[in-house]
């Protein structure tokens, strides 16, 4: 199965970055630039190629435990700039090389993370943009649960334990919830445990469900949304791809501005400014994707405030 929206990203990516490529200068003239890209979560390894780049692609597929040898395969190809897509990918190309210039995109603190000496000025060869955590992201889902659904007191949250921020983000979000909601953990490494967490969900006669980003659930997600209309689950989700297929709400990172930001970073420093001098840039702004023909469905009467406060409507 193809993730549509990562197959949509990594193609704006491509597209969006020409052109300012085409302004940037090249540090060897009459060459065209290469770009690596580098993540755990997308479809395929793909190649565009355009006048003014070309750009390779390298994705997991949700396997981390592939991201040390993929950024090896992006260095052997002579690429100018690595972009990485999260903390896991960018340590996993900070490690093979210290030359080629690498921009991230990552949630969380990157000086914490060991990504970067400081916001002001990164130093080594890495900088790029940093977007809410996913543990904070996550708390905000579940505020927006609680005003879809008034009587929740039961929460889920699927989740992949082999994440790294798998605890992290469940600490954050029973400390966010407080006394009022409880919420419970359900694990799944591959579809046929979602499928029986699932069934353990409905047993458990839980009230409302946030799925938490990760490859294995983006790339099954119609069969997650499917599963959440059958139990009649109000569930929140961290992509919109999501709410395309059917769910209910997905909160998310402003993706055209992120990769506007990023493509406008890779272009100052093909035009030969340093990642150690370029300070990282922060993001704040979140995109919330309501579907409301999920909510009617679902019987769920969502509130003004609510409504109002989404980017996007769907089935409205």
């Amino acid at each position: 199965m193809i993730d549509r929206r990562a197959f949509i990203q990594g193609t704006a990516l491509a597209v969006l970055v020409a052109p300012l490529i085409a302004e940037a200068r090249p540090a060897t003239a009459g060459r065209v630039p290469r770009i690596g890209v580098l993540g755990d979560v997308s479809p395929i390894p793909w190649t565009v190629k355009t006048s003014a780049a070309e750009i390779e692609c390298r994705w997991a597929d949700g396997r981390r435990d592939r991201l040390l040898e993929l950024a090896a395969e992006l260095v052997s190809l002579g690429v100018d700039v690595i972009v990485t897509a999260g903390a896991g990918p960018t340590r996993a190309a900070k490690s093979v090389t210290r030359a080629i210039p690498i921009v991230f995109v990552a949630g969380g603190d990157p000086v914490g993370e060991g990504l970067v000496a400081s916001v002001a000025r990164p130093g080594g060869n890495v900088t790029g943009l940093s977007v809410p955590s996913e543990a904070e992201i996550a708390g905000q889902r579940l505020r927006l649960l609680a005003q879809a659904v008034t009587s929740v007191g039961r929460v889920a949250v699927l989740t992949n334990p082999d994440s790294p921020s798998s605890e992290h983000v469940l600490r954050h979000l029973r400390g966010t919830a407080g006394q009022a909601v409880e919420v419970r953990a359900f694990e799944a490494r591959s579809v046929e445990e979602v499928e029986r967490a699932f069934a353990a969900i409905v047993v458990e006669e839980m009230d409302g469900l946030l799925v938490l980003p990760d490859g294995l659930f983006a790339l099954h997600a119609r069969r997650l949304v499917d599963l959440a209309a059958e139990s009649r689950l109000p569930a929140v989700y961290g992509a919109r791809s999501f709410t395309e297929a059917g769910g209910l709400m997905a909160l998310y990172g402003d993706t055209a501005e992120v990769i506007r930001r990023a493509t406008a970073m890779v272009a100052r420093i093909l035009a030969g400014s340093g990642p150690a001098t370029l300070p990282v840039e922060l993001l704040t702004h979140l995109e919330l994707t309501v579907n409301a023909g999920t909510a009617r469905a679902l019987g769920l009467a969502l509130p003004r405030s609510l409504l109002t406060r989404a980017d996007t409507v769907i089935g409205a």
